[in-house]
């Protein structure tokens, strides 16, 4: 809308540093709200807590919730890895709301795709990071995110951390595919395809 130009610019440093932590989480449930009339999904609950490092985020469809770690309104230089996480998360919200709004999903559709995906999630523990990575909701939720952060470089060129974060998200989605190469081997898009139709299998 017009005027979500307010809300982008308070992570501006200038701003988001005289606000409070509460306004800092008030300030991405604006953005998700924002973000959910741009897919045309229902808006979900932006809540923070104390997480694992590791543990950006996790959307909770059974709640239509988002937690986000809280180490993104406590540290500044962290706030655009919150604005990534939070694209990322809501992009899963937007999947789940295509699959399984009820409506009938076409056979060769990218949403039966995400719909068998969801089924058969896998998790990533242990030794299947790139099972986890390159399945298809997170690698569409990867590609989407990045796509929206960088489509803030006008307004925050001149922020190193920024900048910074779109570096390091861009070398994480080539780098994903490079390492799935590496672990499975060059037919590991084969490999993967397997792997997910056995654990969709295990729900039947």
């Amino acid at each position: 809308m017009l005027f979500d130009f307010l809300t982008y610019n308070k992570f501006k440093f200038r701003k988001w540093d005289k606000l409070s932590l509460t306004d800092r989480a008030y300030t991405f449930q604006k953005l998700e709200m924002i973000q959910a009339r741009k897919l045309n999904r229902p808006v979900a609950q932006v809540i923070f807590k104390e997480m694992d490092e590791h543990l950006k985020g996790q959307f909770v469809p059974e709640k239509n919730v988002i937690f986000l770690n809280k180490m993104f309104i406590d540290e500044d230089y962290l706030r655009f890895d919150g604005m990534f996480t939070l694209f990322h998360e809501g992009r899963h919200a937007f999947q789940h709301n295509v699959c399984f709004s009820g409506k009938e999903l076409g056979i060769f559709s990218r949403a039966r795709k995400w719909k068998k995906n969801f089924v058969g999630y896998i998790n990533g523990a242990n030794d299947e990071y790139s099972f986890y990575a390159m399945q298809p909701v997170e690698r569409d939720a990867n590609k989407y995110a990045l796509s929206r952060l960088k489509s803030f470089q006008g307004r925050f060129f001149d922020d190193r951390y920024f900048n910074a974060t779109v570096t390091f998200e861009e070398k994480c989605f080539d780098d994903d595919k490079f390492r799935a190469k590496d672990e499975l081997g060059a037919f590991y898009k084969h490999k993967i395809a397997k792997k997910q139709n056995e654990e969709y299998n295990k729900h039947f």
